[in-house]
């Protein structure tokens, strides 16, 4: 998997290789994270048969109590290419994300630790099978991604902010 370089907003095909990288993450964050861990979800575009999305793979990694992240081992985490990422503060989320290199920087995975069963939880879950579920949903979300990459090519978050009208809609259940 090439990775998203910082900075850039590109996306490409299903190649079938996200299934896998998600099922070998999740493994190897289960046993690094420890019993901390209630579950791991594959989300994101990648959990999406079929649809192009940005070259990472997200996870979703419930914890009992938020405060579990103060325990993780960063130095065993840090050699398997994983890192704290330093941006601004979400309330009831912690981000790690893996990367292939650091020197420019290549993101291949995104991993949002939040308590099991809390909203975040709750929400991607959702947001994930909702699409899942409907092929002209996901469709209508990919042809929405590919609109904004076109627009954004270095904004990464101009292009999560001018998705969150569509995924507030699908959360809410509401017809596009």
């Amino acid at each position: 998997m090439e990775g998203l370089p910082k900075g850039k907003v590109f996306l490409v095909p299903d190649d079938g290789w996200w299934a896998d990288s998600y099922r070998q993450e999740a493994e190897l964050l289960g046993r690094l994270l420890g019993p901390d861990v209630r579950g791991i979800e594959h989300i994101g575009s990648t959990a999406v048969p079929g649809i192009r999305a940005k070259p990472l793979v997200d996870l979703l990694v419930g914890v009992e109590d938020l405060e579990a992240v103060d325990g993780f081992d960063y130095k065993a985490l840090a050699v398997h290419g994983y890192y704290k990422l330093g941006n601004k503060p979400i309330d009831g989320k912690r981000v790690l994300a893996k990367f292939s290199c650091l020197d420019p920087p290549v993101k291949t995975h995104v991993v949002h630790v939040v308590e099991q069963g809390g909203r975040w939880w709750r929400e991607h879950i959702r947001f994930r099978d909702r699409l899942r579920g409907d092929p002209a949903l996901a469709g209508e979300y990919e042809e929405l991604k590919q609109s904004l990459a076109a627009r954004y090519p270095g904004d990464e978050a101009a292009y999560a902010d001018a998705k969150l009208p569509f995924v507030r809609r699908v959360l809410a259940g509401e017809e596009l």
